[in-house]
């Protein structure tokens, strides 16, 4: 089995894993009641998570055969990163399950690339820039200002850019999120400005596609 063959069924892995969890069905209701209403959505929410998770697949799969393998890994990665956005402004919720595919990816990747210790080391960095904030925040104000599912994402976006864009991606999420929630109305600032995992998933796309 070819190299290029085992990293593209690794990206269909990952992406399938993600489209085969609850959390899908529960992101595919929402998207559906919010644009057409809830009875829709109680009708069409199985098919149209079928139907995503397709979509997901096929890019991947014609990533692969037009550009190779590598770009069989970014396609899945920005999907899932896509799909990880959407639920954390509607949910505020970033499912394990998809976080951890998507580190699986930058860390295949980085083997791919021959690059598996900056991995790491963004890997590392990431997770442990949000994760000591969390702690200083729950000391300071005794409430927890992020949710781990943050730090997980950071973790995942650090495999892909190393550690020193990795800083880049946390410092512009957070700027362009707080900027965000001044500039939106009162009643739209709970929903968008302070989806922090949404704005880390926005700057990460840019700089792992660029």
């Amino acid at each position: 089995m070819s190299i290029d063959l085992i990293y593209t069924l690794l990206a269909l892995a990952c992406v399938m894993i993600a489209f085969v969890t609850d959390a899908s069905l529960y992101l595919s209701r929402s998207l559906l009641r919010a644009s057409f209403g809830p009875m829709i959505a109680r009708a069409n929410a199985s098919s149209f998570t079928i139907g995503l998770g397709l979509g997901a697949v096929c890019t991947t799969l014609v990533a692969a055969i037009v550009f190779g393998s590598s770009s069989a890994i970014m396609a899945a990665a920005l999907s899932l990163l896509c799909m990880l956005a959407a639920m954390d402004i509607v949910w505020r919720w970033l499912p394990t399950e998809w976080t951890a595919s998507l580190t699986v990816l930058g860390l295949g990747a980085a083997v791919f690339s021959g690059d598996l210790l900056t991995a790491f080391t963004g890997a590392a960095l990431g997770g442990g820039i949000l994760f000591s904030l969390r702690l200083v925040f729950l000391r300071l104000l005794n409430k927890e200002a992020m949710g781990l599912g943050d730090v997980w994402l950071a973790t995942a976006i650090g495999s892909f850019v190393g550690p020193i864009y990795i800083t880049w991606v946390l410092a512009t999420a957070a700027i362009f999120g707080l900027a965000l929630h001044l500039l939106l109305p009162v009643p739209k600032r709970n929903r968008l400005g302070v989806a922090f995992g949404s704005h880390i998933c926005a700057t990460g796309a840019i700089f792992m596609a660029f």
